[in-house]
């Protein structure tokens, strides 16, 4: 049965390369949020500056597909290391705990899908919590659980 509320219709959306909402406190710049598809994922394009990434922790809600654009990936799964250069992808199922890391002496850039969309939010509250000044680890980690992310370090 086709939906016939257009509301609910997905529509065209174009990001030029420069476009999207940048978070730069976080690296994170918003290209399609789940309001541009239907809830179906959320694209983000990230960055990690040498030497940096973040901590092991795992998603409740959401599988993550990152692909590197420039730079080196390297992708730690409880104790084991896996690392992927420019062009590569790293399929990251929910419920798997990760951590993600810059090896490399470069930026490194990536683009990521979180499926289904809406992890988004926890960017934007943690950007609102920052902007407030009451953004500390342990409000990280509460807003993170709030959103299905436990971080376990």
């Amino acid at each position: 049965m086709k939906n016939k509320n257009p509301a609910h219709v997905s529509q065209p959306v174009l990001v030029p390369p420069s476009g999207g909402e940048a978070l730069e406190f976080i690296g994170v710049t918003h290209k399609l949020t789940q309001e541009h598809t239907n809830g179906a994922y959320y694209l983000f394009e990230g960055v990690f500056k040498p030497q940096s990434g973040n901590r092991l922790h795992v998603h409740r809600y959401e599988d993550e597909v990152v692909h590197v654009l420039v730079g080196e990936l390297e992708v730690r799964l409880q104790d084991r290391m896996f690392r992927t250069g420019a062009g590569g992808v790293a399929h990251l199922p929910r419920n798997i705990p990760h951590a993600l890391y810059n090896p490399g002496q470069v930026t490194l850039r990536f683009l990521a899908i979180a499926i289904p969309g809406g992890m988004e939010k926890l960017f934007d509250e943690l950007l609102a919590a920052q902007e407030a000044g009451t953004l500390t680890r342990e409000s990280h980690n509460q807003i993170s659980l709030k959103y299905g992310i436990e971080w376990l370090e």
